[in-house]
């Protein structure tokens, strides 16, 4: 209340000013409207007054040209002297009605118009006066006209008493009825004068000899000239009562507008002195923004409901997001310049969400994407380098309560980030070191070697690949599949012999990429550079791991292994597979499932290292495939007659002449096309006839392209679309080809076959 006591306080002036201009100009409007519906009346008037003098003369001319087709006995002049003469008796006769009491009548277009009665004394006694004259002339006309009915007056409905729209339809439809003449009444008409051309002949004279006759009560020698001069003086006195109209019209125009420049002109006064006075609160209040703005470390800028930036933001935002921000610029371009793809889209929702009034601000607070965003920067010297920025949302209020903006505050915060990393860099290496002497201790120190020396082979891969030119999206989407395959790898690798922290790592840094994978026309160069400081992070833990190993090696007398078995330790069971065994065990447990794992790996001391490598990769992928979509839940399989306990197998056979084959088998629920099809279609991977057209074979093969998963949620396990592509990449490595047996319900098979030379 007091607010609004303000407001009109402050511009009560103006208030007043536009208050008396609209009432002004509502007066002036309602009479302009007034006198236009009253100069469409008198248009109506006039037209119809000098009409009358015409058909007064028509009537005559009509009469007499009667007159003479009778006594030349020519029948088509009879008729149309006939129409001539019941037309212009009816509209005369309507007419003058509606000049006198207002009367539905046909207007100069010969469309139904309301005709209002006459207004000034001087046009009553006119009616008056040519009523005087035409009443008795009527009744001589009567006999003559194309008509059985005997007034043309008797059944008018009077349109003024008819307030319904549809009402007064149908009373202009009747109307017209009742105007236009039938051919049955012309037709008994022409039968009349036939059968009594004598009396219509005595009829017709009479008619002429009254329309003839001078009039005694007027001046005229003749009734019919009489009834022309009365209509000259009605339309006479119309026009004069139309000129009248107009002039208050004008004067009327004249007075408003020279009533709203004068009110314009105090409008304009007090407006341009209270504006000037706004103006410099305004411009006092600029300058202590400008000054606040100035001084504030922090970015401070706000976002309106299109995620544009004010006008005002502080001058450490362009600083701290290392970009021109130009005032009303979008927000999100900027965004998307700096954050990771994954970052940016669950930071547009998240915008959408607070700008929206469907939840309080209190409870998203904690889903604010926008914390310790890594920001790829370059400084003056060329040399890239993360930076880390956080972003924090508070709503604003307009004084409806309703949401106008959001207040963003922008704060750089690689110190803390850097310092969080350090200490948590400390902890994972404390954590490898313990890892490692955990391994050192179940004596698996040359698996652990191996691990150590083959990361640091992928590590150099991946940088080879990453040095060559990327100047087309595809090419870069290459690149990044081709680096997922390897981190893929690493990652099995971990969790099979247990580096938990690695394994982390490697999930992460898999995450993100599948986040930059998805978008291929967005992958751009600055994403590619992201991909590095991934890959530093790699070489780093990669280091510190090998370290560790070397010392405790030393420490405990551990010495790299030569490589391969004694001879007549080939029977010996392989350590890899108890690896494998652990990993399907664990992952059995993190699902809630329960398998039995069979492995026949001796065949790995007959075979180079190399090739090993690639085999144990290779088992380490498709046994995560087997746990994660293969076998079922236990109530699961017991619903399909099965053993709540599932069974995978691993062999590797020897079958001669340098040829082998490994195969990986599980009793899961097997691949089922029909499924396959519609996870397709529910992921926009293929349309329904696209689907639909493809062979089940065709369908199947479709789980080997990058990114494709039957996952709906993507975990450390499963859901990325990585490990059926890198396993098939390695059997094409390896010159092998793979066979792929499944029935649903009942079991898969992975058959690889390849060759080797020792």
């Amino acid at each position: 209340m007091d607010s609004n006591r303000s407001v009109f306080s402050k511009y009560r002036k103006i208030i007043f000013a536009v208050i008396l201009f609209m009432v002004a100009d509502a007066i002036v409007i309602g009479i302009n409207f007034y006198n236009t519906f009253k100069a469409d009346e008198s248009a109506v008037s006039i037209n119809l007054s000098g009409r009358q003098r015409m058909m007064s003369q028509r009537m005559t001319k009509a009469l007499l040209t009667l007159g003479v087709s009778m006594e030349a006995g020519d029948e088509d002049g009879i008729k149309t002297s006939l129409k001539e003469l019941t037309l212009a008796v009816r509209r005369f006769d309507r007419t003058l009605m509606g000049f006198r009491d207002g009367a539905m009548v046909t207007g100069g277009d010969d469309n139904p118009v309301y005709l209002t009665q006459v207004g000034t004394e001087k046009s009553r006694q006119f009616v008056a006066e040519t009523y005087v004259i035409w009443k008795p002339y009527m009744e001589h006309l009567k006999p003559l006209l194309n008509s059985d009915r005997d007034s043309f007056s008797d059944n008018y409905l009077n349109a003024t008493k008819l307030e319904d729209p549809a009402r007064l339809e149908d009373a202009k439809k009747r109307f017209q009825a009742e105007e236009n003449f039938t051919d049955e009444e012309f037709r008994r008409k022409l039968e009349y004068i036939a059968s009594n051309p004598e009396q219509f002949k005595e009829e017709l004279r009479a008619a002429v000899a009254f329309a003839l006759e001078k009039n005694p009560t007027h001046s005229e020698p003749q009734n019919n000239r009489a009834v022309l001069k009365l209509m000259n003086a009605l339309t006479t006195d119309l026009e004069q009562v139309a000129s009248h109209r107009a002039a208050i019209l004008r004067i009327v125009l004249v007075v408003g507008i020279v009533f709203a420049l004068i009110n314009f002109g105090y409008t304009v006064i007090i407006s341009i002195r209270d504006l000037m006075a706004g103006d410099r609160k305004l411009s006092e209040a600029r300058q202590e923004t400008i000054e606040i703005l100035a001084t504030v470390r922090e970015g401070l800028f706000l976002l309106d409901k299109n995620k544009k930036i004010g006008t005002q933001f502080s001058e450490s935002l362009p600083d701290i997001l290392r970009r021109e921000i130009v005032p009303d610029s979008d927000f999100l371009p900027h965004l998307e310049a700096i954050a990771p793809r994954n970052i940016y889209e669950a930071a547009v929702d998240y915008i959408d969400l607070l700008l929206g009034d469907r939840v309080k601000e209190a409870l998203v607070v904690s889903l604010n994407p926008l914390i310790n965003v890594p920001i790829l920067v370059t400084d003056p010297r060329a040399n890239t380098q993360t930076r880390y920025l956080s972003f924090f949302f508070n709503r604003v209020l307009s004084d409806d309560q309703q949401i106008s903006h959001l207040l963003v505050t922008v704060q750089d915060v690689t110190d803390k980030v850097v310092l969080t990393q350090q200490i948590e860099q400390a902890k994972n290496l404390a954590k490898i070191e313990v890892e490692t002497l955990l391994r050192l201790a179940s004596s698996d120190f040359e698996a652990l070697q191996r691990f150590i020396d083959n990361v640091g082979k992928s590590l150099a891969q991946i940088n080879e690949k990453m040095s060559a030119a990327h100047d087309e999206a595809r090419d870069r989407l290459h690149t990044l599949n081709y680096i997922m395959r390897i981190m893929h790898g690493i990652k099995g690798e971990a969790a099979v012999l247990g580096i938990e922290a690695l394994e982390s790592y490697a999930h992460s840094c898999e995450e993100e990429l599948v986040s930059m994978r998805e978008d291929e026309q967005s992958l751009s160069g600055d994403q590619m550079l992201r991909v590095a400081v991934l890959l530093e992070g790699f070489y780093q833990r990669h280091s510190s791991l090998a370290q560790i190993v070397a010392r405790l090696g030393n420490a405990l007398g551990k010495t790299q292994p030569s490589g391969g078995m004694p001879d007549g330790m080939t029977a010996q069971k392989h350590p890899f597979a108890d690896h494998i065994a652990a990993l399907a065990q664990r992952i059995a447990a993190d699902h809630g499932k329960q398998v039995e794992v069979s492995c026949q790996f001796e065949k790995f001391f007959s075979l180079p290292k190399a090739t090993t490598k690639e085999l144990q990769d290779i088992s380490i992928q498709l046994v995560r495939n087997a746990m994660t979509h293969g076998i079922e839940m236990p109530d699961e399989r017991t619903q399909h007659n099965k053993p709540s306990i599932g069974a995978l197998s691993l062999w590797c056979e020897y079958l001669g002449h340098g040829q082998y084959t490994f195969t990986v088998r599980d009793d899961g629920c097997g691949i089922v096309p029909d499924r396959l099809r519609k996870h397709f279609v529910k992921k926009n991977i293929l349309t329904a006839a696209e689907a639909d057209a493809l062979s089940d074979q065709e369908i199947a093969n479709r789980i080997f392209q990058p990114g494709v998963s039957t996952v709906e949620v993507a975990d450390q396990d499963s859901g990325h679309g990585i490990g059926l592509d890198a396993v098939l990449e390695k059997v094409r490595g390896m010159g092998g080809y793979m066979l792929v047996k499944s029935r649903p319900n009942q079991f898969t098979e992975f058959n690889i076959q390849f060759s080797t030379v020792l």
